[in-house]
């Protein structure tokens, strides 16, 4: 089971908080779990529950912020679930994915895409965890060998760009974890445990 930490960064690059995580694959796909301290945009902490099949689709979504807490599973058309103790509805699709500001989101991404792509995605905002339809493009980039303070890791590079206002990042994941994330995360410790990408 892979585990480590992420140091949070903000727009400016300044470190706000941390993301301990661990992930692991198990008979239904993949599952990610963390722990997330931050002052962004006030200080709250986080717990992300994602859970994927086989093909890296989504099963089930759980984030809890403090203020706000939101439980997401596909069935047919629908996001179905509640937010906040209501019932939430939310349009979804086969081919949709799901996004959140943690670096399990966009691995979840990486891992089903082939090659570059423009997605529909339905983006949870941080914090609030409001849903909104987006779109994005992830570019493959390609394989890349990548120094973190946690290791050096043969990776793939990506770069996401959210279409409608182009911000976005490069990043680069190795097996299921993401290893680097321009601008946004820093991997500052890392155990590879028996399933995870190991440093060379």
């Amino acid at each position: 089971m892979p585990r480590g930490r992420y140091t949070v960064l903000d727009p400016d690059g300044r470190p706000v908080g941390t993301e301990e995580f661990r992930c692991a694959p198990g008979p239904m796909g993949w599952r990610y779990f963390s722990d997330v301290d931050t002052t962004d945009p006030t200080p709250h902490r986080e717990v992300v529950d994602l859970v994927v099949d086989t093909g890296w689709r989504l099963v089930r979504a759980r984030i809890a912020t403090g203020e706000h807490e939101i439980l997401l599973e596909p069935m047919n058309d629908r996001l179905l679930g509640w937010r906040d103790r209501q019932p939430i509805e939310i349009a979804y699709g086969p081919e949709w994915h799901l996004d959140y500001l943690t670096p399990a989101a966009n691995a979840i991404t990486c891992r089903r895409l082939e090659q570059s792509a423009e997605l529909d995605v339905v983006w949870l905002t941080p914090a609030a965890l409001e849903p909104v339809a987006v779109r994005q493009r992830y570019e493959l980039v390609g394989p890349e060998r990548v120094e973190t303070a946690a290791g050096t890791f043969d990776a793939v590079r990506w770069r996401f760009t959210f279409l409608d206002d182009g911000l976005g990042a490069d990043l680069w994941i190795a097996g299921d974890v993401i290893v680097r994330y321009e601008g946004l995360y820093d991997l500052v410790r890392y155990e590879a445990g028996e399933s995870g990408p190991r440093p060379v």
